[in-house]
């Protein structure tokens, strides 16, 4: 009788337990529109906007709250075209983003208050120096994001800035890749949309 209890008991526990394994993940599609640029330098808005989406499809998803990102491409140019693109896409938020800097060791620049330093450790060529031995350019980028839910409600936004040596293209890149995954923190704090019935 012992034997026939404890395999009926283990069905019966893994039964209780498949649906809490078998949990699938809410999509949170999130809409990409071009990057504008408020920079003197600029970099191709469709390959940076490539890029976030990219990086938001290939955040892992949330294991405690089954929250998975989905990053898909607006072509809109005004707010409006972007908002009836991101109503057919059914996006749950859109994430602006904005090149406010691009800049090579030659060229001077301000940041805005308040900007998150990705790599404050970054050091600047000095072209003066004969011991310097930079052999590709070193470029300085800041990117603004804004992230709003689909009805237009703000949720959040901050410069991101980031220096290296390398192509222009890549510093931004390594911007956009931070921006991917404080979006996902943000939409992870949020709770996700609600659960579509």
């Amino acid at each position: 009788m012992y034997r026939v209890k404890l395999p009926l008991l283990l069905l019966c526990v893994c039964a209780l337990c498949l649906p809490a394994w078998t949990q699938e993940n809410r999509i949170v599609i999130v809409g990409v529109p071009l990057m504008k640029n408020a920079a003197g330098r600029s970099v191709p808005p469709s390959l940076e906007q490539e890029r976030l989406v990219s990086y938001l499809n290939h955040q892992k998803p949330d294991k405690k709250q089954h929250i998975a990102l989905q990053g898909v491409p607006l072509e809109g140019t005004t707010p409006e075209e972007v908002a009836e693109q991101a109503k057919q896409k059914k996006c749950d938020y859109i994430v602006y983003t904005t090149l406010t800097e691009l800049r090579g060791t030659q060229d001077s620049y301000q940041r805005p208050p308040g900007t998150i330093e990705t790599n404050p450790g970054g050091v600047w060529s000095n072209p003066n120096n004969p011991r310097a031995q930079a052999l590709e350019p070193e470029y300085r980028a800041t990117v603004e994001y804004k992230l709003y839910r689909a009805d237009g409600t703000a949720v959040s936004g901050a410069p991101f800035s980031y220096q290296q040596t390398g192509m222009e293209t890549e510093v931004v890149a390594q911007i956009m890749d931070r921006i991917a995954t404080k979006v996902f923190a943000e939409v992870k704090k949020g709770g996700g949309p609600p659960m579509q019935e």
